[in-house]
């Protein structure tokens, strides 16, 4: 099965006609409800109603989605917080979010915990990956150097945070009859990082969720020279609950298929063939690009692993 993801064209704009109207013409099973979503849209807009007259599917959201449109300057708040009150307003948010998604046949929720707030800052590495400033002695190296270690020392903390939030989101989820899938996080401002998620399944070994297998969002995580196994990637692979098809340019990834590119080693990994695939990029992709995408990944998920 491959979806439409909605930052391909954004509800938010029209309510949906376009995304559900593109992903018929382009030959997507359905549509994943995503950026450019909020809970006031998908409750009170057409997005649902056109899918399912085009006959496609909305199997999968992205939680926590905002109750409306956020302002300039706000951002939503995180399942991985430190603070009790700001990651119980998340899994509240999740939880509404859980309850719609029944009303509409929704099987798996894609979770991002949110971001580490580090000392260092992440703009000023992108600035430095940008100038190719990244060596251990240059600007870019040194602060990368300096949020990892922050973030490793920050580490048992931000995985209580996650744990705390997926024992009670996984009770929820199970009530709605719905899977959870964990966004991975692959930079020291992310969490929970690919270890941590694998800490994660251990302790909630038997439970409905799985990683989200995003390929371009681990190439960044190669992008900064990180160490990234190949056996810890095929394992996350061979779990997914859901594969997002998107490429990377250096540190962003989350570019539509063929507009970017991908880590070679990970080209060559690919999640089981029943999982569903997300086709995911920037409201600025033509038509004729989203169609391409959705045909390559349709082609990928018939494949075999190798």
């Amino acid at each position: 099965m491959v979806l439409l993801a909605s930052e391909i064209r954004p509800p938010q704009a029209d309510g949906g006609e376009r995304l559900t109207r593109l992903a018929a013409e382009v030959g997507a099973a359905g549509v994943h409800l995503g950026a450019g979503c909020d809970l006031e849209v998908v409750l009170g807009g057409p997005l649902v109603g056109s899918a399912l007259r085009l006959g496609l599917e909305a199997p999968t959201l992205a939680l926590p989605l905002p109750e409306r449109a956020l302002a300039p300057g706000k951002r939503l708040p995180r399942l991985s917080a430190l603070e009790s009150d700001e990651r119980g307003a998340a899994i509240a948010l999740v939880e509404r979010g859980l309850s719609l998604g029944v009303s509409f046949g929704a099987r798996v929720a894609l979770l991002d915990f949110g971001s580490v707030p580090l000392a260092a800052s992440a703009a000023a590495l992108a600035r430095a990956f940008a100038r190719r400033e990244v060596e251990s002695d240059e600007p870019g190296g040194l602060l990368l150097a300096s949020a990892l270690a922050e973030r490793r020392a920050r580490g048992p903390e931000v995985l209580d945070a996650c744990r705390w939030a997926l024992e009670r989101l996984l009770r929820s989820a199970e009530r709605a009859s719905i899977g959870l899938a964990i966004v991975l996080g692959v930079t020291p401002w992310q969490a929970p990082s690919p270890r941590e998620v694998g800490v994660l399944a251990e302790t909630f070994s038997g439970s409905a969720f799985g990683p989200v297998w995003d390929p371009a969002r681990l190439s960044v995580l190669a992008a900064l020279g990180l160490p990234l196994a190949d056996e810890r990637c095929k394992a996350l692979a061979a779990a997914a609950a859901i594969a997002i098809e998107s490429d990377a340019v250096g540190l962003d990834a989350g570019y539509l298929p063929g507009l970017g590119e991908r880590d070679s080693r990970l080209g060559t990994i690919v999640a089981p063939a029943g999982v569903p695939r997300i086709v995911t990029g920037g409201g600025d992709a033509t038509d004729a690009e989203v169609a391409a995408a959705v045909e390559r990944s349709v082609e990928l998920g018939a494949r075999p692993p190798p």
